[in-house]
């Protein structure tokens, strides 16, 4: 397998999909778990993207645009890991690779197609009529 082929699949399996996963006990699997990103629901239904978050006594702590913020937990709704989906990411790849498959077989059955007479056109004139 070429090298340039390896680094793409290791590109795609890092960056991958994403999918948010509801916490059901929020203080007990932030501890747990200690997810990157969380999207918090408050009370008034807005969702707040925390990024570096951790829990620091009854309160949720990380990142919110760049700004260190300290949200606490009686305030929020629900709470949801972002985690790596890699069923969804492996489904990604397999319709990127087949797309890619389909689109070079049909260029290259479009490209040695035959002609009427069984050979590939070869004419630069623009009267067919004068190509034999």
């Amino acid at each position: 397998m070429r090298a340039s082929t390896v680094a793409r699949w290791l590109i795609l399996g890092s960056i991958g999909c994403r999918t948010a996963v509801p916490l059901a006990s929020p203080a007990q699997d932030l501890a747990a778990r200690q997810p990157r990103t969380l999207l918090l629901t408050d009370s008034d239904h807005s969702v707040t993207r925390v990024t570096d978050a951790r829990l620091e006594g009854d309160r949720v702590v990380g990142l919110v645009k760049g700004q260190r913020t300290a949200i606490p937990l009686a305030r929020l709704t629900e709470v949801s890991a972002v985690v790596t989906a890699p069923r969804k990411t492996t489904e990604l790849a397999a319709g990127v690779t087949g797309a890619a498959v389909l689109a070079v077989w049909t260029i290259g059955r479009w490209l040695t197609a035959p002609t009427a007479n069984g050979r590939p056109e070869i004419c630069g004139n623009a009267d067919p009529s004068s190509c034999q």
